[in-house]
């Protein structure tokens, strides 16, 4: 996994900035959703998969143990965005979800359930896939002779913290020359959280 990739070139600040990844943000996550993490994944040739889980902020030791169903009527606290770099396959490792799961958000503790149920997500180098981050899903074992590799830009309502400290690191010249869009996502004006004086 290669975190920050803001940092990594004007390619990923260009892609993080894609208005239809902006529009379905703010449409679902409410006005001004920030990036809470942007990376590439990649699933090396003979790699195993993942075991299933859902996505930040719904962390097993985030999730309520007494009271599990609040989560159930909640509005949604993150979308996952995954552009494509390959292929995705049945044999290169696609991503596999457990359609619906994230309705009544819970921690797959079962894996041979998650497995009985699930789809493997498959497409071409180039398409984006949405999905919420309190879908059940995880990375499949890599069984072809070729890399699967993925970008992800997970975002998040402005109210959230986010995953990755992603406003605390911006390079300071990326700091200058940000477009007005990208310094609303990256937060880098958002007033919180109050400084000392």
């Amino acid at each position: 996994m290669v975190l920050d990739l803001v940092n990594k070139g004007a390619i990923f600040q260009k892609m993080a900035q894609h208005p239809i990844i902006l529009n379905v943000s703010d449409t679902i996550l409410g006005q001004n959703s920030q990036i809470s993490s942007h990376a590439a994944n990649t699933v090396l040739p003979g790699m195993a998969g993942q075991q299933p889980h859902l996505d930040y902020p719904y962390y097993r030791n985030f999730m309520p143990v007494q009271n599990p169903q609040v989560l159930d009527d909640a509005p949604p606290l993150a979308l996952q965005f995954v552009t494509l770099l390959t292929d995705f396959s049945t044999e290169n490792g696609g991503t596999a979800i457990r359609p619906y799961s994230h309705i009544k958000p819970r921690y797959p503790d079962n894996s041979e359930e998650f497995f009985a149920n699930a789809l493997q997500m498959t497409g071409k180098a180039g398409d984006v896939v949405i999905f919420h981050g309190a879908i059940q899903h995880c990375a499949m074992p890599n069984k072809s002779k070729n890399f699967r590799s993925g970008i992800l830009q997970h975002m998040a309502p402005i109210y959230l913290k986010t995953f990755e400290d992603i406003k605390s690191y911006v390079d300071d010249k990326l700091k200058q020359q940000a477009s007005p869009q990208l310094r609303r996502i990256l937060a880098m004006d958002h007033p919180y959280p109050i400084s000392k004086a």
